[in-house]
């Protein structure tokens, strides 16, 4: 892709976006699907424990199940909560390593690099706090954004939005990351936003689709294997569903950021000038511009 860096529509944009996911299909993918695939296991695992919790404390009086005193009740609530905190953190730094090791790879194929599985994931290391605490600050600031009246959350939406591509590929701290996007999306906000739009509309419809399918597909297995079946059918579904939608977000985000970097710092100038050799010119994943 690098011999062809120059300005994007937002229509040419998603249109590459799609482009690179469905040309390395397998390595996106199988970057989404090992933190998905652990995260899913610890998700069996509290499932059956629960299952079998709940078999070896609820006795049967007269057919039916015996109802649970207070201390029962407050074990059990303070188990699922630990859970719940447990699957939280779990879910975010596997969410963090796969967007950080996805992000890498659109790099590498945006910049015309050999890249693979192994290759995304060994530069993970560094970066999963930071891509955290970006992902954090974005998030509440977009949150705070929407308890004023909506509009301001989704303005920082696009103002920020860049934060975590940024912080990915730049030398810059966690909590530098939103002034760099800020940077880099100063008089393009609109734009970032049609993208988070659109991509979210695509997501979100490609969800559906896989859902309705497999559904369909599991329907009457899941009926009549009961409601243990059931749960761990929908882990599953959602799993699979999760590893092929996830990469799709990311993908269109370094694109853009990229995109924004052609546009606001001349980025294809340097990405020349630096396979030229000239002085001066910085590797490209190394520039950190300007965080204010």
């Amino acid at each position: 892709m690098s011999a062809s860096l120059r300005p994007l529509s937002t229509g040419q944009l998603l249109d590459r976006t799609f482009q690179t996911y469905r040309q390395n299909f397998i390595l996106f993918a199988g970057i989404s699907a090992l933190p998905q695939a652990c995260l899913l296991v610890m998700q069996l695992g509290f499932l059956a424990a629960g299952v079998g919790g709940t078999a070896k404390n609820l006795g049967k009086v007269g057919g039916s199940a015996a109802p649970m005193v207070p201390a029962q009740m407050g074990h059990f609530a303070l188990l699922a909560f630990v859970i719940a905190i447990l699957t939280i953190i779990v879910s975010l730094v596997a969410s963090s390593i796969a967007t950080a090791a996805t992000t890498f790879g659109v790099s590498d194929i945006y910049l015309d690099k050999e890249t693979s599985i192994s290759a995304c994931f060994a530069r993970v290391k560094g970066k999963i706090g930071k891509v955290i605490y970006a992902s954090l600050d974005l998030g509440l600031r977009v949150m705070i954004g929407f308890m004023l009246l909506i509009i301001p959350g989704i303005y920082w939406g696009g103002k920020y939005g860049l934060a975590v591509p940024a912080v990915v590929l730049e030398e810059i701290k966690g909590n530098q990351a939103c002034a760099r996007s800020a940077v880099l999306t100063k008089d393009s906000v609109g734009r970032i936003i049609a993208i988070y739009f659109l991509t979210w509309i695509l997501v979100v419809s490609i969800s559906a689709l896989i859902w309705a399918v497999l559904g369909v597909a599991a329907h009457g297995l899941t009926r009549a294997a009961g409601t243990t079946a059931s749960a761990v059918f929908r882990q599953v579904v959602s799993t699979v569903v999760n590893i092929i939608v996830t990469p799709v977000m990311s993908i269109a985000l370094t694109l853009a950021y990229y995109d924004q970097r052609v546009r606001k710092e001349a980025f294809d100038i340097e990405s020349m000038m630096s396979l030229l050799g000239e002085p001066g010119s910085a590797p490209a994943e190394n520039t950190m511009g300007a965080t204010s």
